[in-house]
């Protein structure tokens, strides 16, 4: 009772401060952790008043009219500050809001967008900077998720067994991925270039000797998209959307292909079927028929 009556009289700093630790307790990736912070920092920040006062009609009009209407964002990023929001409430203040009243917008089914191999060298032509142009290509090459690529480290290249140890993926798992032997001839470029040496490991790094931050890479392909004159609907992810159609296509097995992306659901896959150019091997039950009718 007396935690709660605690609870009851948290400031906002003090609310962010108890998010980090409880981020901390639940084993949040790194990544997870600075993006709810960040959110949650924006959203006290737009009350600017103790979260416990905030009415559940203020949290719809913030969700509804605020962030879809007024800013134009789409239902997926509304719905992660949604998450943000219960986490503050059902976690942070021990403080339960009723979650019918803010419910989850209804997700459509869009096909993700993939690009062709004419796309896919246009673009890579587009990229004047070769580090950018090596990252860009190993995430197509790789399947790589852009915060995976930029937290690639120089030990995480296993050129022995042509792989990539891919650390801090989505949901905090590890994995394996395949290491493309032409990116493997372009890390070494690279290396003889740039010579990475950065106190930490990482493999790329901007001119402050910082790690690359995903948002810059969203700079950059934005950049190369532009100049390649490739359609907008076109984002980084789409290289690793790309690499998992490829692989279906050429008849990897699912499992396999779940591995390799890091995905915890097969249905997460299954996506890819839908992508796939796999229709010429299928034959329609009215040709199959037909040609029967015909032998008869």
């Amino acid at each position: 009772e007396i935690y709660k009556y605690i609870l009851r009289g948290m400031t906002n700093k003090q609310l962010l401060e108890k998010l980090k630790e409880d981020m901390e307790l639940r084993g949040f990736s790194h990544w997870t952790k600075d993006s709810y912070y960040r959110k949650a920092k924006e959203i006290t920040e737009y009350f600017g008043k103790p979260m416990r006062q905030v009415t559940t009609k203020e949290l719809r009009e913030f969700l509804m009219d605020y962030l879809v209407k007024k800013r134009g964002m789409c239902e997926v990023s509304a719905n992660y500050y949604n998450n943000v929001i219960r986490f503050i409430y059902d976690v942070v203040l021990d403080y339960p809001i009723n979650k019918r009243q803010l419910p989850m917008y209804k997700r459509k089914r869009r096909l993700p967008k993939i690009l062709s191999d004419e796309e896919l060298n246009v673009f890579f032509d587009a990229c004047e900077n070769y580090m950018y142009k090596t990252i860009f290509m190993m995430i197509y090459g790789s399947g790589l998720r852009i915060s995976e690529a930029t937290n690639i480290r120089i030990e995480d290249i296993d050129s022995k067994n042509m792989r990539i140890f891919v650390r801090d993926g989505k949901g905090n798992r590890e994995r394996y991925t395949v290491l493309p032997q032409a990116s493997l001839e372009m890390l070494r470029k690279y290396y003889r270039m740039y010579k990475p040496n950065h106190p930490d490991g990482y493999l790329f790094y901007n001119e402050w000797r910082k790690p690359l931050k995903p948002a810059r890479l969203r700079v950059y392909f934005r950049e190369y998209r532009r100049k390649a004159k490739i359609s907008e609907d076109f984002i980084v992810h789409s290289l690793r959307h790309s690499f998992a159609t490829k692989l279906v296509e050429e008849g990897v097995p699912l499992v396999q292909v779940k591995e390799l992306l890091g995905h915890s659901c097969i249905r997460s896959t299954m996506t890819y079927v839908h992508v796939a150019n796999n229709m010429q091997k299928v034959k329609s039950p009215l040709d199959i028929y037909l040609e029967k009718e015909g032998e008869k």
